[in-house]
């Protein structure tokens, strides 16, 4: 098992190493110059001699590799540089706005993992009923809406029609609950479909129609027995999910002016704010990792065959 563990560290970190030279290109090589952004967005017209200027003040006249060996180095010692913008601390305003993304993504991790297990567990308990065929055409119908769509028709709906909940902030509990069903619902039609599919394979596995035969309640027989069979994949599944949540949170974020890292990533792109940028993309994709490897360990714990394989 120790050996286990230190491969999958050691595969973790490999992971985060490119994962983070990845965000460093894709940034640093976006189109545009951040020097010619600044000057612009300060009132002043941009000439070569000014441009230039600015690139040596900010290393950007650095070479690219150069410059993502600095970066690393620096990021190792939990310092994700300084804002163009306002040459600001970015860990420090990262820190203080990933608390709110991070809730927002459990709340509306509960809300579709909740959903999808009790929705599935009505329909495994009559498979062949209205419900589950209503519910297989619903699951289609919201996989497939964008959650933007979600938002404003819940803002239309329950914020500003009914007066039910508010439209946008982080004001008072309630303020977390239309963004967390927003994004809540596209991982819960995700992941209800491949419970049901699992759990419906699970009931026909022969240790599961062996507890039918003894005279267990169907109730019982699908919430002890098949559930327990589908439970690894699901696991897994919900891992990928709350990757999602955390990684795909920034179009909810700005459509509820939710004060998470997501609204600060928006402004940052449109600012050309690069430090900002790359640590918004390499926390969220680490958490994303983290997310993963954490779903991988849960089924390990749970499922035997996982552990020897």
């Amino acid at each position: 098992m120790t050996t286990v563990l230190l491969r999958r560290g050691a595969e973790l970190l490999f992971a985060l190493l490119a994962l983070s030279l990845l965000v460093f290109l894709l940034t640093a090589l976006a189109p545009g110059d951040p020097a010619e952004e600044l000057l612009r967005r300060g009132g002043v017209q941009p000439s070569p001699e000014s441009v230039a200027a600015l690139r040596a003040e900010l290393g950007l006249d650095r070479p690219l590799f150069a410059r993502y060996l600095g970066w690393l180095g620096d990021v190792l010692r939990g310092d994700l540089g300084r804002s163009y913008a306002d040459r600001s601390p970015v860990a420090a305003e990262i820190a203080r706005r990933l608390p709110a993304t991070l809730h927002l993504a459990g709340v509306a991790a509960l809300v579709a993992a909740g959903l999808a297990v009790l929705v599935s567990l009505a329909t495994a308990l009559r498979p062949r009923s209205r419900l589950a065929r209503a519910v297989a055409l619903a699951a289609v119908a919201v996989s497939g809406v964008p959650p933007y769509v979600v938002g404003i028709l819940l803002i239309s709906l329950v914020a500003v029609a009914l007066r039910a909940l508010p439209t946008g902030g982080a004001d008072g509990p309630g303020a977390v609950v239309l963004p967390a069903v927003t994004l809540g619902l596209a991982g819960a039609a995700t992941l209800l479909r491949l419970l049901r599919a699992d759990l419906g394979h699970a009931v026909r596995t022969p240790f599961v129609r062996l507890a039918t035969a003894k005279g267990l309640r169907r109730r019982r027989v699908v919430v002890v027995h098949a559930l327990r069979v589908a439970a690894p994949n699901a696991v897994t599944a919900a891992g990928v999910m709350l990757a999602e949540l955390v990684t795909g949170a920034v179009v909810v974020e700005t459509l509820f002016s939710w004060p998470g890292v997501g609204q600060l990533a928006v402004t940052a792109i449109r600012q050309r704010d690069l430090p900002v940028v790359q640590a918004y993309v390499l926390v969220t994709a680490t958490a994303a990792v983290l997310a993963l490897a954490l779903a991988e360990l849960c089924v390990a714990a749970c499922d035997p065959r996982a552990r020897r394989r």
